[in-house]
């Protein structure tokens, strides 16, 4: 009894997760590496790696060298493209090719500070095209007004001018002028006229004679078919003009044709009537509340 109990016993295994397992090794023992031999740097080689270096710097200097002196790199043909014909004309001749060398070499900002110092040009993009082209393109300016300073000159809005010496008539555009000759101040007082006529509706516009400026902030309009100068604060000229036209009627009807109308100060409006024949000066009427 005894010995069967025994057997039983010697019989039973665990989970095999549960048994101890015994480390093995490999078939073989992996064998140890040796110390490799250190590479040591000779002087044969320190000159044969400068050696190249040197080679390869030569062969890049040839190489830059090559291409600046390359007849196919010379700058053939000038590309403008402006809607100017007179324009593009100009600078077609202004940079002709023989005066242009390798493209490489070229200067595309020094160009594009040439094309931008004509009087028509607002800006300019210049582009390398190779092998030997360059392409111009011109955002020209656009005729605003005319600047009556020290004689008639052709403006774009920002004031720049564009022409000299422009006669009257030549150009139908109102004339932006100042009581102090833009003597001062030119940049604020052109920045206000050219909002005042930005403000004005297109058939306004279009009768619009001229714009002068003062030193007080006020503007004066006058128009091609009408004899009535009109003052307006400078920043609210559409209102003031809305005005004018909703009162004029009015106005005329109690005290006759006017001369000016002086709305630039807030509140109030000064009326001025024309001079009856006769009469040794203009009749003034009395200021009117708004």
């Amino acid at each position: 009894m005894a010995t069967y109990v025994d057997r039983l016993q010697r019989g039973k295994r665990g989970p095999l997760l549960a048994r101890p397992r015994a480390f093995q090794r490999g078939e073989r023992d992996a064998p140890l590496q040796k110390n490799r031999p250190r590479r040591v740097l000779r002087p044969r080689h320190v000159v044969s790696l400068l050696l190249l270096l040197a080679g390869f710097f030569v062969g890049l200097r040839e190489g830059y060298l090559f291409l600046i002196t390359w007849d196919e790199l010379n700058v053939r043909s000038v590309e403008v493209h402006c809607a100017r014909n007179d324009l593009r004309r100009a600078l077609e001749s202004h940079f002709a090719s023989p005066r242009l060398g390798n493209l490489l070499l070229c200067d595309i900002q020094a160009l594009r500070a040439q094309v931008r110092g004509l009087a028509w040009v607002k800006d300019a993009r210049i582009q390398k095209v190779f092998p030997s082209s360059l392409r111009i393109e011109v955002v020209e300016r656009i005729p605003f007004a005319l600047l009556e300073s020290h004689g008639l000159a052709l403006a774009d809005e920002s004031g720049a001018v564009m022409e000299k010496s422009v006669l009257p008539g030549e150009y139908d555009l109102p004339v932006i002028s100042d009581e102090g000759g833009f003597s001062s101040r030119f940049l604020d007082k052109w920045a206000a006229a050219r909002e005042c006529l930005q403000s004005l509706p297109p058939g306004e516009r279009a009768r619009l004679a001229g714009i002068r400026c003062s030193d007080y902030g006020r503007l004066e309009l006058s128009f091609k078919d009408d004899p009535v100068r009109v003052i307006l604060a400078a920043g609210s000229a559409a209102a003031g003009l809305s005005l004018f036209r909703g009162r004029r009627a009015e106005w005329e009807q109690r005290l006759g044709p006017l001369a000016a109308v002086n709305l630039g100060y807030e509140g109030r409006v000064y009326l001025r009537t024309l001079e009856p024949e006769g009469a040794s000066g203009l009749s003034h009427s009395p200021k009117e509340s708004e």
